[in-house]
């Protein structure tokens, strides 16, 4: 019989460790989003240049006349944002390693936050990032527990009803 593989879950020390600091978390975005070259987000071009005067900042000849500039953050959910990409990450880990998902009022208090909105505001762009087609669902090992879908049949009409009766998982899928 194989033996089931046991993954740990990623503490608030592991995260402190992880994400020391706003440099960390934009070399993890880095990282993730062009594992080998950087790309123009427009036009796919690799034939970039650093800009010496700004770090984790390019720009791309070819895309207009003058060149088009973006940075890390163009193109992502973090883009146009004040707060600090450590916040935004600590956000992220909250929100998915909460057993029952985390709300944005209860963000808003544990992280102390400008305000509800702003909180609403940040978990609103990281349900809608990770809606993303291109985000790869489910990486890894997943576990699942059984389950039963589907409503009672007392509930249903009369002309859907199976026969079934009550009873725990009856005339569920």
């Amino acid at each position: 019989m194989a033996k089931a593989i046991r993954i740990q879950q990623m503490t608030f020390k592991d995260f402190d460790n992880m994400f020391p600091d706003e440099d960390a978390c934009k070399d993890y975005i880095m990282q993730h989003r062009w594992p080998e070259d950087v790309q123009c987000p427009r036009c796919g071009n690799k034939n970039v240049y650093n800009l010496e005067s700004r770090p984790y900042h390019w720009q791309c000849q070819t895309c207009t006349h003058n060149g088009y500039r973006f940075s890390l953050l163009v193109g992502t959910i973090f883009e146009n944002t004040k707060y600090p990409l450590q916040k935004w990450f600590r956000v992220i880990h909250m929100m998915l390693t909460s057993k029952k998902g985390m709300s944005a009022l209860q963000i808003y208090r544990t992280l102390g936050m400008g305000s509800y909105r702003t909180a609403w505001h940040m978990c609103h762009r990281i349900r809608v990032g990770l809606q993303n087609g291109r985000f790869r669902k489910l990486m890894g090992i997943v576990e699942v527990d059984e389950t039963f879908v589907g409503g009672k049949a007392k509930n249903r009409h009369r002309i859907d009803r199976d026969g079934t009766t009550g009873g725990i998982g009856s005339g569920k899928q």
